[in-house]
């Protein structure tokens, strides 16, 4: 994601309050090194934020800098792959501070959004919301059709264009960083914000939630003990869902007794794995604040903004590196992530086994304790990232996923082990994976593919020479390292544009002066405003010229 001189521009003010942001808590050396001008840095980190270390320092910047960051910093929070651990502490901390609109701000996104006014659909509708996101406020009405109370989410107003703005200065930071920052080229954070910044935009349409809701519904082979709210596909928009009210308490509630929290986390661990190991496609959050325990003891997911879904062969590779770690087999581990890695990095495997080794043998006596799963494959998806070993996101949500489910199930069952609840389906995808008859239907898909691809080989060959004969062939070729110079060359036509604005500036108002005295009248006063305001006009441009060449002359010298 990359923010052009246009959109800078464009987005000038904001670019200025996240600056500012950054110099008040002592990143004045960072922008110096991303080429900002001298002027917005400050050598000095101000007395207030002296005692707060690195990654400290980063969370209350995002804080400061509003909604669209604390977001940004949520999401990356589960990317322990690729970010420090220090970070990822900090960014767990991250709070949506979100006041609530006026209703009156938000009724003309219903009366948009509804097919028709709002006393039409609904007999009831509480106008305090009764819960507020950096996104969408949720509120309890009750339909007029049917009489069922439902949950109402509507997006907060004009939230995408300045959230594109945020997202666009993000990606051109981020950028900046990558290429002139060696210490953090390694975390690739381009590509980590573009990702983010996609996922933050999904989060913008609705109806992504609301089929995400309705998909595990399809899926749920345990409707009578787990489910997700209802969705009224008729009112589902962009910017609307109307789902089913759930009445519930959360996890660890006093008046779940603790039969019922023994029988509570295992459903909840049981519907997890299924989804994650079986179905492939999981909620990626579910943490205590996303379950309700309604009065008649079934568990309800809730927020399916976030989900991660995972083919075949990711499902496999997950119960490899499952095998891999309850062995204390690093060598193993490296084999397996080596076959899924993404990335085109040149990996050390000699290093790489040596601290797997370390974190294995960390955690190898406290297999058959209580000691969270999740927290492991974090630990060990933070190693592959520091390594070069790139894999996809949705491990991170699983790995995720995992975590928030086991702190779920203590909180309801305090000897809750979710070993034992994976083994049996790690144990049938083993068996789906290798029974023979998947097998030879596998081997017979892949000799179907090899034959078709032998039969268009023929066809290719003669098109590629037929190519070549008619010198149709081209050769892409992708320059680096030539940052510096692109930037000279940008500045210099900058430099050039403004020379000749000045100089027709200059000129013109030079020949209108000529023209009044050749003609030797001054009736018209107005014209020669004209003039002596494009004097004026060159003047300025040349002065801030003449300032901007002599700063970044400076500036290079140095």
């Amino acid at each position: 994601m990359s923010l052009n001189p246009l959109d800078l521009y464009s987005n000038a003010v904001r670019a200025k309050e996240i600056l500012t942001v950054l110099v008040r808590h002592g990143f004045g050396d960072l922008l110096e090194q991303l080429g900002i001008p001298k002027g917005w840095a400050n050598r000095l980190i101000p007395a207030e934020v002296q005692h707060l270390n690195l990654w400290q320092r980063i969370r209350i910047v995002l804080e400061d800098l509003g909604p669209t960051f604390v977001k940004f910093g949520q999401i990356l929070s589960t990317r322990p792959d690729v970010l420090p651990e220090p970070l990822i502490i900090e960014l767990k901390q991250l709070r949506s501070k979100v006041r609530p609109v006026p209703f009156e701000e938000i009724e003309p996104i219903l009366l948009t959004e509804l097919p028709s006014d709002i006393e039409a659909h609904f007999s009831e509708f509480d106008k305090p919301p009764f819960a507020c996101g950096s996104i969408g406020q949720v509120y309890r009405a009750t339909l007029r059709s049917t009489g069922e109370k439902v949950a109402v989410k509507v997006q907060r107003p004009g939230l995408v264009k300045p959230i594109k703005a945020d997202i666009e200065i993000i990606g051109w930071l981020a950028k900046q960083l990558h290429d002139k920052v060696e210490e953090l080229r390694p975390f690739d954070l381009p590509d980590i914000v573009a990702e983010t910044g996609r996922g933050i935009m999904q989060e913008l349409d609705f109806t992504i939630e609301a089929r995400n809701a309705e998909h595990f519904t399809s899926l749920n082979v345990n409707p009578e003990e787990i489910f997700a709210p209802k969705v009224y596909d008729e009112f589902t928009t962009g910017r609307l869902t109307v789902t089913q009210w759930i009445d519930g308490v959360s996890p660890g509630d006093p008046s779940i007794s603790p039969e019922d929290g023994v029988r509570l986390a295992e459903i909840g661990g049981n519907s997890i794995f299924h989804q994650i190991v079986i179905s492939g496609f999981f909620h990626a959050d579910p943490h205590a604040g996303n379950i309700l325990i309604t009065e008649d003891r079934r568990v309800c997911l809730i927020d399916w903004g976030l989900a991660g879904q995972l083919t075949r062969q990711m499902r496999y590779f997950l119960a490899d590196l499952f095998s891999a770690i309850a062995s204390s087999d690093p060598e193993k581990v490296v084999r397996v992530v080596n076959v899924m890695d993404l990335g085109k990095r040149r990996i050390d495997d000699t290093k790489l086994e040596k601290e797997i080794g370390f974190i294995l043998r960390k955690y190898q006596n406290k297999f058959g304790r209580n000691e969270p799963v999740g927290e492991i494959v974090l630990e060990l998806l933070y190693v592959f990232g520091q390594n070069g070993i790139t894999l996809a996101r949705d491990y991170s949500l699983l790995a995720k996923a995992i975590v928030s489910i086991e702190e779920a199930g203590l909180s309801l069952d305090p000897k809750f082990d979710i070993r034992s609840i994976a083994r049996p389906y790690l144990q049938k995808l083993t068996y789906e994976r290798w029974n023979p008859g998947n097998v030879f239907k596998q081997s017979w898909w892949n000799l179907k593919s090899h034959i078709s691809k032998l039969r268009e080989l023929p066809g290719e060959i003669q098109r590629f020479f037929r190519n070549l004969e008619d010198g149709d062939l081209a050769i892409k070729l992708k320059h680096e390292g030539l940052e510096s110079l692109v930037n000279a060359l940008n500045s210099g036509v900058n430099r050039l544009s403004f020379s000749l604005i000045i100089a027709a500036l200059l000129v013109g108002s030079s020949y209108i002066i000529s023209g009044i005295i050749q003609a030797g009248t001054y009736s018209g006063r107005w014209i020669m405003h004209i003039a002596t305001a494009g004097f004026i006009g060159a003047g300025a441009l040349g002065v801030w010229l003449i300032i901007d060449i002599f700063r970044h002359g400076r500036h290079k010298r140095k």
